[in-house]
């Protein structure tokens, strides 16, 4: 495999990821967000966010050869190829205990400090919001998204602090069978 061909690959799972991510996290939260003050400013940011996430969409899945032209990915290496035949099962578990602990570990970290901020601005007894609301945090949707946003910070870190000794399990079960 060229190494053009795995960036392009690469980029288009990229693509695919965020797509996921954004559709079912991203989209969601801030439709929820505009729901109580729907104005035309907020329908017309929620339209041009829609528009952008299409976008890009289609730039990193269809047009992940360009992407990679003009990123200059594949310049600098020796070799024009990549050899996977002396790749072993115990190495591509790694990489893929690493990349799952990774994602998991950066994608809550925004969700877990909002929460933590919100539970903490709810604690103080004169927190208002700017239209004069209380603010309040006490919906147990709240707490659990505070509690798995943090399970998941902990499992993500875990499989990155130990992912050798994770890796070795999996290998082991997976020689088993």
């Amino acid at each position: 495999m060229s190494k053009r061909d795995l960036f392009i690959v690469l980029i288009k799972i990229f693509g695919l990821y965020c797509l996921v991510t954004t559709l079912f996290s991203g989209l969601p939260s801030s439709l929820i967000f505009f729901l109580g003050t729907m104005n035309l400013a907020d329908i017309i940011f929620v339209i041009i966010t829609f528009i952008i996430i299409i976008g890009l969409f289609y730039l990193l899945v269809y047009k992940a050869d360009k992407v990679s032209d003009f990123l200059k990915l594949e310049k600098g290496f020796d070799e024009p190829r990549i050899d996977f035949s002396g790749l072993k099962n115990i190495d591509i578990i790694k990489f893929v205990v690493l990349i799952i602990g990774g994602f998991l570990f950066i994608e809550n970290i925004p969700t877990f400090f909002t929460r933590t901020i919100f539970a903490f601005k709810s604690a103080v007894p004169q927190g208002f919001s700017d239209n004069g609301d209380i603010i309040k945090y006490d919906n147990i949707e709240d707490y659990i998204q505070w509690a798995s946003s943090a399970l998941n910070l902990i499992v993500g870190y875990f499989l990155i602090k130990y992912y050798k000794q994770i890796s070795n399990f999996l290998n082991k079960k997976v020689m088993e069978k």
